[in-house]
């Protein structure tokens, strides 16, 4: 049975969901404790699951069978999410061989055909080094971040060639940082290696860490016999498993329906805790405990959030199966509506350079206007584009319901498109790209039907995807 430790804003979800699939959930905080009506349990996490530094993104970090486990749960109960897997593994230390001078440092090949980052490397080209993997590469053509300080991990401690005795900072108790030092200094005096105990270590029995201390020596001893032996380009030491878990609207809205049954939880709590509305959730859900609000009134939250964004500039995060990001031009909130499933926002985007419009094969000149209609209950999105009141055409973008954020709009793209050209003319284009991500796994079965789906709806009814600002005006 795996230890899983859960951060984050999902940690009341994800911690009730790994509890129902068997995990053991270990080191919860008081307040998830309550809710789940578990115990305290101190023992070694082997899997972590907290938020990224990225929107919208969860970090799954540790053993590697233990990942892939947690991992097969996540999908299997939200679906709708992708998963972006870290190579070579973190603080794997490989053999690897500098491929080109750059900027004061090398680029590396790794293995597994992923280029690395040395700084401050004084190598030549074909020469072979070892380094130790710091951040790996999760997306086609990232390159990852290599060190030369080689580190070898446990549940509890890590070895550091050449390093000294380090912290998590989560271990806060002098009383403990004393006594593992005094355990560190004990086992490591003369050895020129360091030791960084890390966050498991501050329950830990200081026998179960000097024993893991020993085995550790054990797996430095075998990898300098392996290293002896020469070699090509190769990982000589696993490291840690880790990925980047996506969590689209629908996944958010998954993790609603979890929490809700242990806590309560206002309707998006979230798409809006994960677009950076916090502290309002907060108070609404304060409410709610209170039972001064009903759940269903926690609904007009997210229409208030938007509402109140009107006449203001917005972002537009489109994120790419294979990670990838790209950041459209910006437009102006003209226009919110509410409807039976979500809110319908219409954004006017004002062209500010020239070139031929994807798809329609259009020209396109500087004041020309995109009318984007941004509807958050659907998988499209339609750019409709206008010269004075000179219809251009529609480009209907086909992708997960979006999520609305101060001044952000995010959503994942599914690649495939459909255009309805000025002359009348449909057409689907990119289907190509789409079968591309399914079959390299970066897209789910889910999300590959879902999207093949909604084309055949753009397909079968077309004008329904046509804004008119004028026609809309009049009424």
């Amino acid at each position: 049975m795996t230890s899983v430790r859960v951060r984050g804003i999902s940690s009341t979800a994800l911690s009730y969901l790994f509890l129902l699939r068997g995990f053991r959930v270990v080191q919860a905080s008081g307040v998830i404790r309550e809710r789940l009506g578990i115990p305290f349990d101190t023992s070694p996490a082997e899997v972590t699951v907290k938020d990224s530094e990225e929107p919208s993104t969860l970090v799954v970090l540790g053993k590697p069978e233990g990942v892939r486990e947690v991992l097969d749960s996540i999908t299997a109960e939200l679906r709708d999410v992708v998963v972006w897997w870290g190579r070579p593994g973190l603080h794997a230390v490989v053999r690897a061989r500098v491929s080109r001078l750059e900027e004061g440092g090398c680029i590396l090949e790794l293995p597994g055909g992923v280029e690395g980052v040395l700084r401050a490397c004084h190598g030549r080209e074909g020469d072979l080094v070892v380094v130790s993997v710091a951040r790996p590469s999760f997306r086609r053509g990232e390159r990852a971040v290599v060190s030369r300080e080689l580190r070898f991990d446990g549940l509890y401690v890590s070895l550091i060639k050449g390093g000294k005795i380090e912290f998590s900072e989560f271990i806060r108790d002098p009383a403990k940082k004393a006594e593992l030092s005094a355990l560190a200094v004990s086992k490591l005096v003369g050895s020129g290696l360091g030791v960084r105990f890390r966050s498991n270590s501050q329950y830990a029995d200081p026998h179960e860490v000097s024993r893991e201390i020993d085995f550790l020596l054990g797996v430095l001893r075998d990898f300098e016999a392996k290293l002896k032996s020469g070699g090509d380009v190769e990982v000589l030491y696993e490291g840690e498993s880790i990925a980047l878990v996506y969590l689209t609207s629908p996944a958010k809205a998954r993790l609603d329906e979890l929490r809700g049954r242990v806590a309560p939880t206002a309707i998006g709590h979230h798409q809006l805790k994960y677009m950076g509305f916090d502290e309002v959730v907060d108070y609404t859900e304060y409410l709610l405990s209170n039972k001064a609000i009903t759940r269903e009134s926690t609904a007009l939250l997210s229409s208030y959030l938007v509402y109140k964004q009107v006449g203001r500039e917005f972002s537009f995060r489109q994120v790419k199966p294979d990670g990838g990001v790209v950041n459209l031009a910006p437009g102006v909130l003209e226009k919110v509506e509410v409807g039976r499933g979500g809110l319908t926002l219409v954004f006017k985007r004002v062209m500010r350079s020239s070139g031929v419009y994807d798809g329609l094969g259009v020209e396109k000149k500087p004041g020309d206007v995109d009318y984007m209609v941004v509807d958050t209950s659907s998988w499209t999105i339609s750019h409709n584009y206008y010269r004075g009141s000179d219809y251009l055409g529609t480009y209907v973008n086909i992708n997960t319901p979006p999520d609305v954020g101060e001044g952000v709009v995010e959503y994942l793209d599914l690649e495939v498109d459909v255009v309805v050209r000025g002359d009348g003319v449909l057409e689907v284009i990119d289907l190509d790209k789409l079968e591309d991500a399914w079959r390299s796994k970066a897209l789910s079965d889910s999300l590959y039907k879902r999207a093949l789906e909604e084309v055949e709806k753009v397909r079968s009814n077309p004008t329904a995807h046509v804004y008119n600002p004028w026609k809309n005006q009049q009424k």
